[in-house]
């Protein structure tokens, strides 16, 4: 138990300061983790309490950048920066982090314990999915990713076709014969998934930090006590904001391919709509409140649909897949719910991260504007050298820098015209079961079985009802990717 403390504590330190770092957050902490790997392989538990860790410290801690500099710490943080930098502006900045921190702490032990005690238990809906259910469920997965977390369906679909065919690129698990791989012997064992995570997630946001200027407002409170205080006291009286917000921000996660930004923006706007009364967008605690509730919400159901069925839902849950096959652990069997250790440690890494990233932050809110006044030079060479020598452990060679280099290339692409990158990186790790599961349900099943079996035929309407929805009602064109 001692060594699991040792890495609770060192991956609630390592996640909160990647949360700090702007556009970082937990997807570029997990994905430095693959140049380390092996301190892990030896006793894989320890690996589920540090990226549990990773995820809700970093959680707590990218809404600093948000209110701090009006940049997000991660996507699921944006819509804190609407009310929470002009707060910072008006020297309210600590007032604006108490409330944020509480808010999402609060609402992240309430779904947390929901989910992680819960989720040992939904062995029964595990094991009444059959094929039919379980390519359903991907198709509802692929619609959510496509129609509803981006605004442009379109190209989110073409991310997603894109991505599918990234993922068939190696050898036919039918035939053994190579395919797509355009004669590059490299590419017959598959394209690697971390210079994917890394070029289609990291360096795009990162690139752009670089190069971009950002505003920065001084930390330099004279009532700092007395602005923590009433930070943790309106998260109270703000309640109804903050549980609403948590309550989306649950039902979002649960969707598979979605992620925190969605559910951020839902619960933001709907704190504004429900208390249309008031002004928004000039500091106002409640809009801070309301889309923080969402936060650390949306982690936590996050794992029902990564853990129980392997459908990532979110692109953080995508690395979290990877890391855990690769020492052993693998996600959405039968044979992982009777693993009692699994969600133990998932459960107990979970909420003792909270409580301790919530007391760091807490602690450090006076504090932490110093680390903003740190010229980005300094932090941002190490970031970028440590992800680049995680993407370049497959074969050491040249290859995989320009593996690396294509990879970089196909995210800004992505990312400039908009194509949905968590569309793609979803079809990208589903696309070798898409295949096997259609390959099996041709062989056992007739074409319209699927819509013969009641859970399949209500996941597909949910699909069908994704799509309508995306096409006709889904008018805000935000790239959520």
């Amino acid at each position: 138990m001692l060594e699991y403390l040792v890495w609770l504590i060192a991956g609630t330190l390592y996640g909160f300061v990647f949360g700090l770092i702007p556009v970082a957050g937990a997807a570029t902490a997990l994905i430095t983790i693959y140049s380390f790997l092996d301190v892990f392989r030896h006793d894989p538990y320890t690996l589920v309490v540090f990226t549990t860790s990773i995820v809700v410290s970093s959680t707590i801690g990218d809404s600093f950048s948000s209110v701090m500099l009006n940049v997000p710490g991660a996507s699921g943080s944006a819509a804190t920066m609407v009310d929470g930098f002009p707060l910072a502006k008006k020297g309210r900045g600590a007032y604006a982090m108490s409330a944020a921190i509480t808010t999402s702490a609060i609402n992240g032990l309430i779904w947390g314990l929901l989910v992680f005690l819960l989720l040992p238990y939904y062995g029964a809906a595990v094991l009444s999915f059959g094929i039919p259910e379980q390519l359903a469920f991907m198709l509802l997965a692929f619609t959510t990713v496509s129609f509803i977390a981006s605004g442009y369906w379109f190209r989110s679909l073409m991310g997603l076709v894109i991505g599918i065919f990234a993922g068939m690129i190696g050898q036919d698990p039918m035939s053994g014969v190579p395919r797509f791989t355009f004669g590059w012997q490299y590419l017959e064992a598959g394209v690697q998934i971390i210079p994917i995570l890394a070029g289609v997630l990291a360096f795009p946001e990162l690139l752009q930090l670089y190069f971009s200027k950002f505003e920065k407002v001084s930390l330099k409170i004279d009532d700092y006590r007395k602005q923590v205080v009433d930070g943790v006291k309106d998260s109270f009286t703000h309640w109804k904001d903050g549980l609403r917000g948590g309550a989306i921000g649950a039902f979002v996660g649960t969707l598979p391919g979605i992620g925190g930004n969605v559910a951020d923006w839902m619960a933001y706007s709907q704190t504004v709509a429900l208390n249309n009364k008031e002004t928004y967008g000039n500091g106002n605690i409640r809009g801070v409140i309301g889309c923080e509730g969402a936060n650390n919400a949306q982690k936590a159901t996050g794992y029902i649909p990564t853990v129980l069925f392997g459908i990532p839902a979110a692109p953080f849950e995508v690395i979290i897949l990877s890391l855990f096959v690769l020492v052993g652990i693998e996600l959405g069997t039968p044979a992982l719910l009777k693993d009692t250790k699994f969600f133990d440690t998932l459960t107990m890494s979970y909420v003792a991260s909270l409580a301790l990233s919530f007391l760091i932050a807490m602690a450090t809110i006076k504090y932490i504007g110093k680390i903003f006044e740190v010229r980005i030079d300094y932090w941002f060479w190490p970031i970028v050298a440590l992800v680049v020598w995680s993407c370049v452990q497959y074969t050491g060679y040249v290859e995989d820098y320009l593996m690396l280099a294509a990879c970089v290339a196909l995210g800004f692409f992505l990312k400039h015209f908009k194509f949905g990158r968590a569309s793609f990186i979803i079809g990208f790790v589903l696309s070798d079961r898409l295949e096997k599961l259609a390959y099996q349900y041709r062989s056992l099943f007739e074409p319209f079985d699927i819509l013969m079996r009641p859970i399949s035929l209500t996941l597909v309407i949910l699909a069908i009802f994704a799509m309508v929805y995306g096409v006709f009602f889904n008018k805000a064109k935000v790239d959520y990717a």
